[in-house]
């Protein structure tokens, strides 16, 4: 399984599309910086602390948020052609003609591409934390040690789950379906969490209902508010409007330990049918 694991991670380095994601976070990142300078310089003076509270808030917010975004995309466009690529292009056969099982297989690519997901989304998460405190974000300079650590679990486990379902349809569907779909389902997941903010502000339980069931189809977006909240402040003015709107995207009320197990399941259940699913492939 490692050897697979080392080829799918060195693979994935390799292509273009990584390298040109990179080269896109690495924009995003300077874009970033050059946002808080200029809400540094030419921001509301020292006297609105208020709304000097809720401009960081929504700016961190902002940056979380599109940086998960580009994770889940490299993931998904990594994970979409794992399995699939090499079947459409026959080269399953020179792979599975050496001594590995068909599981190993399967577990050594999710392996590889899950170490590069994890190391990508450690980079960023570091590299968004540094550049707020090098530019004095209040949100990012009053983060205590175990904030930084538990939001840094949360934040890197998005990609991961992600991962679990596309492999899963790497197995079952073609290269460029198999994008499209993750890409659908991984949306869902946020409009879930509009929904269900909606109906919480609403008081309409129908429509939070609507939201928690789009939200166990694609339950992403669940850790990712779970880390914007613990990595967020909870009290003031920034506060109100966190648990009022819960950021760009929405989210409803936290979620719950079942919800987590629920989580859990989910992705290890996809990872489970992945390997299933290419046992009965017919490769001859």
């Amino acid at each position: 399984m490692i050897p697979i694991a080392q080829a799918a991670l060195k693979e994935s380095v390799r292509k273009k599309t990584f390298i040109v994601l990179s080269i896109v976070t690495v924009l995003y990142l300077v874009l970033w910086a050059v946002i808080l300078y200029c809400l540094r310089c030419y921001g509301p003076g020292s006297g609105d602390t208020e709304f000097n509270a809720l401009a960081a808030v929504m700016v961190t917010q902002m940056g979380l948020q599109f940086s998960s975004m580009l994770m889940c995309l490299l993931t998904i466009i990594l994970g979409a052609g794992a399995i699939a690529s090499e079947l459409e292009t026959g080269m399953i056969h020179a792979i599975l003609s050496r001594p590995v099982g068909r599981t190993q297989y399967v577990l050594g690519k999710f392996a590889g591409l899950a170490v590069l997901t994890a190391i990508y989304a450690t980079v960023l998460y570091a590299a968004l934390l540094l550049i707020g405190c090098a530019f004095s974000l209040v949100t990012v300079t009053t983060l205590s040690f175990e904030q930084v650590v538990t939001g840094w679990c949360l934040y890197i486990l998005v990609p991961q789950a992600v991962l679990c379902l596309t492999v899963y349809g790497s197995a079952k569907l073609r290269v460029v379906p198999n994008g499209l779909l993750m890409i659908f389902i991984y949306i869902l997941g946020n409009i879930g969490g509009m929904v269900e903010m909606i109906g919480n502000l609403t008081g309409s339980s129908s429509v939070v209902s609507t939201g928690i069931f789009l939200s166990l189809i694609s339950p992403f977006h669940t850790l990712y508010a779970a880390a914007e909240r613990i990595l967020l402040p909870s009290g003031g003015l920034a506060g109100e409007m966190m648990r009022g709107l819960s950021g760009l995207t929405g989210s409803g009320r936290p979620a719950s330990a079942a919800m987590y197990f629920y989580i859990g399941v989910y992705a290890f259940g996809f990872l489970a049918l992945a390997v299933r699913r290419f046992r009965k492939i017919d490769i001859n």
